[in-house]
């Protein structure tokens, strides 16, 4: 009897191995994308936009018949993961994304998750893209990162220097989240404002996961004054910030960061924001270009989904299409280091897919993209000459 059941031990044992070993094998006819964000809680407006993008690439690419891959045909699968914009679960998120779908990419585009995950991609084998902001996530030598955007150090000074010009700045506040992006951004600041010669007069903070009423940090700052209000945080918060500023009799401008998305511009509606500036991506300027108009009139209304188009998800769909040629170019669907390596040579897209206006990334995985500022008009986000 102790016989047959070590042998049913046995037996169990390599069908359970066997099983194991054919789920990959079965899954060979896909391509596996991983998507990790804030899916729930006050900033999943973010997190749902990029894995919207991410899905109506893929469901483009297999509706016109999938991708070829060193003589093969493959179906795009978006495998997503919902950290809750929470660092620890996002490299948590990874290493299951690995494990599960041994998938090559990951996109993640929070500062905070990211910085974390550098930590152990390269040991993975995962590249990880987005378009996070903090400046270090390209400096710490890690091969396996890009960054389709440029950095919060960039972005500040751009700001900045419209900020002087168009509102003739000679002192700012801030209101920044209190998250590596925001404490990124508050440096960011300071520094170009001291190259500029503005003055600060207030520094507050906020918790966008937990904090809905801003009233107190507004308060001090509408006591001391500035020029231009300098705000960094994402859609909810920031449309917050925007509504009650008003409430409190706030008349000073604002600088928004590109946290302030479309969710943020439908919460506030367009009289609250008249005037304000913002950093004028290729995903916002009008009239739209080829794939940035297919993607907003056809593309995204045909998924039907409940949430309001932003331009996270524009990034992440030409970030897909990137990813895919890359994949091509390398020969590989599995090997992050050769479709890393692939990647510069197959930018820029074909206008039918560029919605973002990339034409390369450096050694250390900046992405070149131009960058202009624009000023909120009559519910527009226009050019500044």
């Amino acid at each position: 009897m102790n016989r047959i059941v070590k042998l049913a031990t046995v037996v169990l044992c390599l069908g359970v191995m066997v099983f194991m070993s054919q789920g990959p094998a079965m899954a060979e006819d896909e391509i596996n994308i991983g998507v990790a964000g804030p899916l729930t809680g006050r900033v999943a407006a973010i997190g749902l936009d990029v894995l919207h993008g991410a899905e109506i690439a893929a469901k483009e690419v297999n509706d016109a018949g999938g991708v070829e891959v060193a003589g093969k045909k493959y179906k795009v699968a978006i495998r997503p993961y919902d950290d809750e914009g929470v660092a620890a679960k996002a490299v948590a998120g990874m290493q299951r994304l690995k494990d599960k779908y041994d998938v090559p990419v990951v996109l993640e585009n929070l500062s905070g998750s990211v910085m974390a995950m550098l930590e152990r991609n390269e040991k993975m084998g995962v590249l990880l893209m987005g378009f996070f902001k903090h400046p270090d996530a390209t400096k710490k030598g890690n091969k396996l990162v890009l960054r389709h955007q440029q950095t919060i150090n960039a972005d500040a000074m751009d700001l900045a220097r419209a900020a002087v010009n168009i509102f003739k700045a000679k002192t700012y506040a801030m209101i920044s989240d209190a998250s590596d992006y925001g404490k990124a951004s508050v440096k960011a600041y300071q520094e170009a404002f001291k190259e500029l010669g503005v003055k600060e007069v207030a520094n507050e903070w906020l918790d966008s996961r937990t904090q809905t009423d801003f009233r107190a940090q507004l308060t001090k700052i509408k006591a001391a004054n500035p020029d231009v209000i300098m705000l960094t945080a994402y859609d909810e918060a920031s449309a917050g910030v925007v509504k009650q500023a008003h409430e409190l009799g706030l008349k000073t401008p604002f600088a928004l960061s590109t946290g302030f998305g479309g969710t943020a511009e439908k919460l506030t509606g367009p009289e609250l924001i008249e005037g304000y500036i913002k950093r004028l991506e290729r995903t916002s300027i009008t009239p739209y270009p080829p794939a940035n108009a297919k993607y907003r009139e056809k593309l995204y209304p045909a998924m039907g989904y409940k949430e309001p188009l932003a331009a996270f998800g524009i990034n992440t769909y030409a970030t897909i299409h990137i990813i895919l040629r890359a994949m091509q170019k390398a020969g590989t669907t599995t090997d992050a280091a050769k479709i890393r390596a692939a990647i510069p040579q197959v930018l820029p897209l074909p206008e039918e897919y560029d919605t973002t206006g990339i034409t390369a990334f450096t050694d250390s995985g900046e992405g070149v993209i131009s960058a202009q500022i624009g000023k909120f008009t009559s519910g527009k986000l226009v050019p500044v000459k």
